[in-house]
C-alpha cells in the first residue's frame, strides 16, 4: 500500500511541477492533495520530509507551497510519531480553510482600493486579484480593467475572458503596451508568488510595470496574504530557463531564446502589499520576514 501511495504522490508532484500557468493559491491547494495520502498509512518522518522537499523543489518560487511544508515540519516536531498520519490530515484541512479565509480577507481590504469609474491595470493571472475584482463588481462598483496578455503562456487572456463573462469592461493588451496605457490607469494591482526581504516575485514584466508606475506616481499594490512571505535565508534561483518553444517553434541559427517566467521587483516600487491583516508598507513587510525561520531539514 505504501508503494501505491508513493506512486500517487509522485504523480501529483509531477503535475505540480509541469503546471506553468496556475497561480500560487491553486498550486498550494494541489500540494495539500499531495500530502493527504500520507495520512492513509502510518507515515514516517522520512516520508513526510521527502514529500515536503519534493513539493518545494517542484515549484520553488511558490511561497505558499514552501510555507505549507515548512510549517508542517515545524509542527510535526512537537508531536508523537504515532500521531503523524492523523496530524497530517488535520493540518492539511486546517491549511486549506486558513488559505480560503485569508484570501477572502485580502479581497475585502483590497476592493476598497477600487473606485467608481476607475481603471485598474493588472499583469498575468492572480486568483486573488480576480476574486477582488469580482467582489468589487458584486459590491456595486463600476470600473474597467486593463489586462496584459502575459506572454509566453498568455494566462492574462484567461483572466480577461473571466472578467468579461462577469460583465466587467476589459481591454486586453500586449505586454509591452503597458507603458503606453499607464497614463489611463488609476491603480495597478498585481498578484504575488512570493514576497522576500529583497522584493516581490511575480510573473516577469512585473518589475518594469511597477517601476514605471511608481515613477508615474500611480499607486501600485500587490495582493498576497502572509502565506506568501519567505524567510531571509531561503535560497531561490529565479532565472531558470523555460521551454524555448513557448516563444518560437523552430531553432534559429546563432539565436539563443531566453524564456524566464519570473522577476524580482524591489518593494520600494509598491505603495503597499495587501495582506489578510492590513495593507503593509515595505518596512513592515521586512519586519515580518525577519521573524520567519526555515526548518532544519529544508536547509
Amino acid at each position: 500500500m505504501i508503494d501505491k501511495i508513493n506512486i500517487k504522490i509522485q504523480k501529483l508532484i509531477d503535475e505540480i511541477k509541469s503546471d506553468n500557468t496556475s497561480g500560487s493559491i491553486y498550486l498550494a491547494k494541489k500540494s495539500t492533495e499531495t500530502l493527504i495520502p500520507l495520512s492513509k498509512e502510518n507515515c514516517s518522518l522520512d516520508q513526510i520530509q521527502i514529500t515536503a522537499k519534493s513539493l518545494i523543489e517542484a515549484q520553488p518560487t511558490m511561497a505558499s507551497i514552501f510555507n505549507l511544508c515548512n510549517n508542517l515540519l515545524f509542527n510535526i516536531d512537537k508531536i508523537d510519531k504515532r500521531q503523524y498520519a492523523k496530524y497530517v490530515n488535520k493540518y492539511c484541512k486546517k491549511f486549506l480553510l486558513d488559505l480560503e479565509n485569508s484570501d477572502k480577507l485580502v479581497n475585502k481590504i483590497a476592493y476598497k482600493l477600487i473606485k467608481n469609474d476607475s481603471t485598474i491595470l493588472t499583469h498575468s493571472f492572480s486568483s486573488t486579484v480576480l476574486k477582488t475584482l469580482l467582489y468589487a463588481k458584486e459590491s456595486g462598483l463600476d470600473f474597467s480593467v486593463i489586462c496584459t496578455e502575459s506572454r509566453p503562456k498568455n494566462e492574462g487572456v484567461n483572466l480577461a475572458r473571466i472578467l468579461g463573462k462577469n460583465h466587467i469592461k476589459v481591454k486586453l493588451i500586449v505586454d509591452s503596451a503597458v507603458f503606453s496605457f499607464l497614463s489611463k490607469v488609476d491603480t495597478v494591482l498585481t498578484g504575488a508568488d512570493a514576497i522576500t526581504s529583497d522584493g516581490l516575485i511575480n510573473k516577469i514584466g512585473t518589475f518594469g510595470l511597477a517601476m514605471f508606475a511608481h515613477i508615474s506616481k500611480k499607486p501600485v499594490y500587490a495582493l498576497g496574504s502572509s502565506i506568501k512571505f519567505l524567510p531571509k535565508d531561503y535560497k531561490l534561483n529565479l532565472y531558470q530557463k523555460k521551454n524555448s518553444k513557448e516563444i518560437i517553434s523552430n531553432n534559429i541559427s546563432n539565436v539563443t531564446v531566453v524564456n524566464y517566467y519570473f522577476d524580482l521587483t524591489p518593494l520600494k516600487f509598491f505603495t503597499g502589499v495587501v495582506t489578510e491583516e492590513k495593507i503593509l508598507d515595505p518596512s513592515e513587510i521586512k519586519q515580518k520576514i525577519n521573524h520567519l525561520k526555515i526548518h532544519s531539514s529544508l536547509i
